[in-house]
């Protein structure tokens, strides 16, 4: 069923993409990258929405399904996009194949994505879920998005399925930057960084298994900068109001698949300021498309409210703990020193500190050289000797002997910004998953853009050079995901050829025994109210 479900979706969501853009924002912009991400914009609207009254059951859910083909259906001509746009979604969505076949998921699939996404095809979304797991504490948009995907015939085989389109779109959208012979003659340094982009995100992400709520959101922020740096660098003398609307939709999914990515909202201050210097107002902001933004931040902090007290757990200040299902005070500390611990590698698989001795390990680099010890040496010094591989190997491919003259491009202040979000990584959360990889790629290829757009003069070897990197970067990624398939049969005995379906086993319903455990303990309390379910 993965087979016909896959593409179906795929199809509903530009359906929802097409429909939105022409009938309630006004999106003008026809990329069909740009049509995907709204569509999945719009369907977390609705599934933020829908889940506070019912739950998202396979009817429910395949009435969600045929709204979207049939909106697909009455938009296309519409939007008409032409054929070579068909066939590269189409050929994205072919290699996208190997991606979703899926043997191992993620470490914390089975631990809360899972059941969180399970609970919600059962119940309308109850509350005061973060008393009974850790995890469901810190809640992901993506989980919403993904409990539209239990359909007839799938079950729960779906769930896994969000990451794939996030990442088929912004590829899209991507390459689309990369072949624009436009950009590649004018704004060479874009076309640089959006190749780079390609390699780094279809060669580090490759796996499905290690999206969980993080890499899809580090793919969007590299394609919100991405933009970025292209917007205010269009020597327009009009502004480009669809730009806007997409910067937005992009930023608000952003967020909402982890709130600590509102940190984000700096680097939008070039933007606001390019657009201010060019109109004197910043009215363009101001729209219906703002409103929607505005209205799925806020479904994102009510449902982190509805599920532990807090807006930004587990920042206490932001807490309420008055409410009936709220987390103690001594709860959000405990787990505020442990993330916090755990991210500057205090505790891992095999050791921990004691609590007491986890406060004075955070504070006062004293957690540096042990973090140095057991994190930076082999995670964080890979990723670096990467980049520095992948680096290597741009300059010999396009570096020549003749440069032609140095741009004028507005970078620096985008930079300062990416730099002081990559210095609170570090002094906070200092751990890749926690939105580190898009951070050390950009302090590599930002720079290394700009200074190799003097030696692109030349663009029809320009482009052939291109072309052979993508070709590559795509083999590279088939090639990992089927060796990927060969560990994981050798290892899980996952034979994609027998069933496509992630194997699932006991553990991962486990937080229905959890749940009537911590209830027999007098843990937790259940109480049916109003249709709503209370922990």
């Amino acid at each position: 069923m993965i087979f016909i479900y896959y593409p179906l979706i795929l199809i509903s969501i530009l359906g929802y993409g097409f429909f939105v853009s022409n009938k309630i924002i006004r999106l003008e912009n026809y990329n069909l990258g740009f049509q995907g991400i709204v569509g999945i914009f719009s369907l977390l609207i609705i599934s933020y929405i829908s889940t506070q009254f019912l739950a998202h059951t396979e009817i429910f859910n395949s009435l969600i399904l045929i709204i979207g083909l049939i909106f697909f259906i009455k938009n296309i001509k519409k939007i008409n996009p032409q054929k070579k746009n068909i066939k590269l979604l189409s050929i994205i969505f072919l290699f996208s194949l190997i991606f979703i076949l899926v043997g191992k998921n993620h470490d914390d699939f089975h631990y809360y994505h899972f059941p969180y996404i399970l609970t919600l095809t059962e119940h309308p979304h109850p509350l005061g879920l973060g008393n009974l797991n850790h995890g469901f504490k810190t809640h992901s948009s993506i989980f919403l998005l993904s409990s539209l995907f239990s359909l007839p015939g799938a079950k729960y085989n779906l769930f896994h399925l969000a990451p794939a389109y996030i990442l088929i779109f912004s590829n899209y959208i991507i390459l689309k930057l990369i072949i624009n012979k436009k950009i590649q003659k004018a704004y060479s340094f874009i076309t640089f960084l959006s190749l780079s982009s390609f390699v780094f995100i279809n060669i580090f992400f490759y796996r499905l298994g290690e999206h969980g709520t993080d890499r899809s959101a580090m793919i969007l922020i590299i394609l919100l900068v991405l933009n970025l740096l292209y917007f205010i660098n269009k020597e327009n003398k009009k502004i480009d109001s669809d730009f806007l609307k997409i910067f937005a939709i992009i930023f608000t999914i952003i967020a909402s698949l982890k709130a600590f990515y509102l940190i984000y909202f700096i680097i939008l201050i070039p933007l606001i300021a390019h657009v201010y210097n060019k109109t004197k107002s910043i009215k363009l902001f101001l729209n219906k498309n703002f409103l929607y933004c505005l209205s799925l931040l806020g479904f994102v902090l009510m449902t982190n409210i509805f599920n532990t007290g807090c807006f930004l757990f587990p920042e206490k200040k932001t807490c309420f703990f008055d409410l009936p299902w709220s987390l103690t005070t001594e709860t959000v500390e405990f787990l505020s020193l442990h993330y916090e611990n755990w991210a500057k590698a205090g505790s891992g698989t095999g050791y921990s500190l004691e609590q007491n001795e986890k406060l004075n390990y955070i504070n006062n680099f004293n957690w540096f050289n042990n973090w140095v010890d057991k994190y930076f040496f082999n995670k964080v010094s890979d990723l670096i000797y990467s980049l520095i591989f992948i680096s290597l190997i741009f300059v010999i491919i396009f570096k020549s002997s003749k440069s032609t003259k140095i741009f004028n491009r507005r970078y620096i202040a985008l930079s300062f910004l990416l730099l002081i979000v990559f210095l609170m990584w570090f002094m906070f959360h200092p751990t890749l998953r926690y939105g580190g990889y898009h951070l050390f790629f950009f302090l590599f290829f930002i720079p290394l853009s700009i200074f190799l757009e003097k030696y692109s003069k030349d663009i029809q070897k320009f482009s052939k050079k291109i072309i052979i990197i993508v070709i590559i970067t795509a083999l590279v990624f088939v090639g990992r995901n089927f060796s990927r398939l060969i560990k994981e049969n050798e290892i899980y005995s996952y034979n994609p050829f027998k069933t496509v379906n992630y194997p699932l086993n006991n553990d991962s319903f486990r937080y229905q025994t959890r749940m009537q455990t911590e209830i027999e303990e007098n843990k937790a309390k259940k109480i049916y109210k109003n249709r709503y379910i209370f922990f």
